[in-house]
């Protein structure tokens, strides 16, 4: 038996119009027939029946539809015209076909939503439960398991077709991904269920849908070895076909079974949009003795072999790996011209050849070298380059920053290139601030924002390998209501404080750091305060507990243990950060003794101080006591000035 695939690239396909509609049933649209119930492996509220027989058939697979904008419902709907263009017998799907991780009544709205898209197939299509359409938030016992099964179908299932035997198992039993070896592991009772379903079938092809790719390095230690070697009795499977990571994947032939994973047909697509993360769906042929995959993009056809296993390691690897090295601050000052050159080192980790190009950006009225980078590096080898600036004596209002676009362009086997890009935010220190940070005016002052503006602060290198922090500051504003930033530089990543963010049901002030996998940690504050007084407010994080206090004593805490994962975005205060940077959810009120340190100053109830004094654990101190030309000077002796966003005020106020 061999395993073909389909060639063509970049051909168009044309689309039909669909009237959708419909129900949240499954089943056949358009159909006739003796029907013959799914063998079920659990109690459902709805009834799955195998397809019709047909002379030959092919089926198409759907992948992840889950984590993107709303958009995607419109991939999904284009899916679907290209699935009724391609004919095939069936549809497939491999979970994750609702956002879930919400409460019943929304969960329900989407499954509704995803369904109607898909009755307007002109063929039966089949469920394969995902993590997205079981989790629940809050959580519950259970999660959503029995809405699935009521309006999707059982947990897992079999039917027969022609010669061929379709299996869809789940891969989620525990409801958890934080243990692999532990909770994502087909249980006793499916493997037993499963066993019964192969020795019960005479087929001569069998194909196995999941979500999980558990086969890959990330489910290390989960019993897929054991699954694996029950497949491979008798030689019938043929594949193994899974979703979750939104990408595609093509990691061979092990034992005679291929092993595919589906990117997305309409979900959140990832850094890789140019090769393995595609909104997609695939085409499956097959005949005795023959089966042929082809992934198509919208309007195209692509090889299942578009982009290999090792090759997604290896793009992954440099997507997470610090293959470009800036050495060097860009220097700025008061009343006169500076010079400074910033180096770059640029590593080539992979096996094979890669171009590099760099391309700096500054304010008008600056001046470089080289404002272009390009070289070409060998497996294995580094190059170094350098740029030089002369940037014009700074003055209010003025500018001063330097960005970097830089790119590894990583060319596949297929012919595709995938830029591997990275954008940093070149560090730019103000020289002669040192003094005015440290003096004392006579009497306090305090930055005012009025919800339109905030400071900056880049802290690229001081955060480096942060793994404890403590973050506070003193502060007045109004009663929250809508989504308000005080402190952060959240973005999917790092940590941040909120006055007010979106997911606090009582509007009340929010702590949050994101720990790699496990995402956002949160802590809540417990109540308000009389919101227009004074108070001091602060997150620490330890490792290992996540504290937030108010006005020096504990009102919420989260526990995870996990790494903090950076990002090169500025901390804003008065503000958030969006992905590009910009801010956004803007604060009202007054803040002061803004305080950011590498370690979690205080576990127990203590009494804040009204100024805070720098040690060797502090990363930034602003006492906005002193505003110089627009920019408002750092006390920690690291530099790490705040810029003003546009037009904050620094006022006498006592506290």
């Amino acid at each position: 038996m061999r395993m073909a695939n389909c060639i063509p690239r970049r051909r168009a396909f044309g689309f039909i119009s669909l009237v959708l509609g419909g129900s949240l049933a499954v089943g056949a649209f358009g159909q006739t027939g003796e029907r013959t119930p799914v063998y079920a492996g659990t109690d459902f509220g709805r009834q799955l029946t195998a397809p019709p027989e047909q002379d030959e058939f092919s089926f198409v697979i759907f992948g992840d539809r889950t984590g993107g904008p709303r958009s995607g419902l419109k991939v999904l709907e284009d899916g679907v015209t290209m699935a009724n263009r391609l004919g095939p017998a069936f549809v497939m799907t491999v979970g994750d076909l609702v956002e879930g991780y919400n409460k019943p009544e929304e969960w329900l709205a989407q499954a509704k939503e995803y369904q109607e898209i898909m009755s307007g197939l002109a063929m039966p299509w089949y469920p394969v439960l995902g993590n997205h359409d079981v989790y629940a938030r809050p959580h519950v016992a259970g999660g959503h398991l029995d809405l699935f099964k009521q309006h999707f179908g059982p947990l897992y299932y079999s039917f027969d077709y022609r010669w061929a035997h379709f299996i869809c198992l789940f891969s989620d039993e525990k409801l958890s991904f934080s243990n692999p070896a532990e909770n994502q592991n087909v249980g006793p009772e499916q493997m037993e269920w499963l066993r019964r379903d192969l020795q019960a079938t005479d087929a001569r092809q069998i194909f196995v849908f999941l979500h999980h790719p558990r086969w890959t390095s990330r489910y290390l230690g989960c019993n897929w070895d054991d699954v694996h070697k029950l497949l491979t009795d008798g030689g019938r499977v043929v594949a193994v076909i899974s979703g979750h990571v939104h990408e595609i994947r093509d990691d061979g032939v092990r034992d005679g079974i291929r092993y595919h994973t589906l990117a997305t047909t309409g979900g959140h697509r990832g850094a890789l949009s140019d090769s393995a993360a595609i909104h997609h769906v695939n085409l499956v042929r097959v005949r005795p003795g023959e089966v042929a995959m082809c992934v198509l993009p919208i309007g195209s056809v692509l090889g299942s072999d578009v982009v290999l296993g090792s090759e997604v390691d290896e793009m992954r690897a440099l997507l997470g790996s610090k293959w470009l090295g800036v050495d060097g601050r860009v220097d700025v000052a008061l009343g006169r011209e500076c010079d400074s050159t910033v180096r770059l080192t640029v590593t080539n980790p992979t096996t094979r050849p890669l171009a590099f190009s760099a391309k700096f950006s500054v304010p008008e009225g600056w001046t470089l070298t080289s404002a272009v980078l390009k070289s070409e590096l060998a497996p294995g080898k580094s190059v170094e380059l350098e740029a030089r600036f002369k940037a014009p004596a700074l003055r209010r209002g003025s500018e001063a920053w330097v960005r970097l676009n830089a790119a590894l362009l990583y060319k596949l086997a297929s012919g595709i290139t995938q830029p591997i890009k990275v954008v940093i935010d070149v560090p730019v220190s103000v020289v002669g601030l040192g003094e005015p940070a440290r003096a004392q005016p006579a009497e306090n002052k305090v930055l005012v924002l009025d919800g339109k503006s905030a400071a900056r602060v880049n802290l690229f290198e001081t955060l480096e390998g942060l793994n404890q922090f403590t973050l506070e500051c003193w502060v007045r504003g109004s009663k929250p209501s809508g989504r308000t930033a005080l402190l952060t530089k959240t973005e999917n990543s790092s940590f941040g404080l909120f006055w007010c963010d979106q997911d606090s049901e009582d509007r009340l002030p929010t702590g949050y750091v994101h720990l790699g996998r496990f995402g956002y940690l949160k802590a809540t504050a417990s109540r308000g305060w009389e919101w227009e007084r004074w108070t001091h407010v602060a997150l620490t994080y330890d490792g290992e507990r996540l504290r937030l206090f108010v006005g020096g004593k504990l009102s919420a805490e989260g526990e995870r243990a996990g790494r903090i994962s950076a990002n090169r975005l500025p901390l804003y205060i008065g503000a958030d950060p969006d992905r590009h940077g910009k801010p956004v959810s803007y604060f009202t009120g007054a803040i002061d003794e803004v305080r950011l340190s590498s370690v979690a100053r205080y576990t127990g109830e203590f009494e804040p101080a009204k100024n805070h004094q720098r040690d060797e654990h502090t990363v930034l101190l602003l006492h906005f006591n002193n505003e110089v030309e627009g920019i408002f000077p750092d006390d920690s002796g690291k530099g790490n000035h705040g810029w003003s966003v546009g037009t904050p005020t620094v006022k006498p106020e006592q506290r």
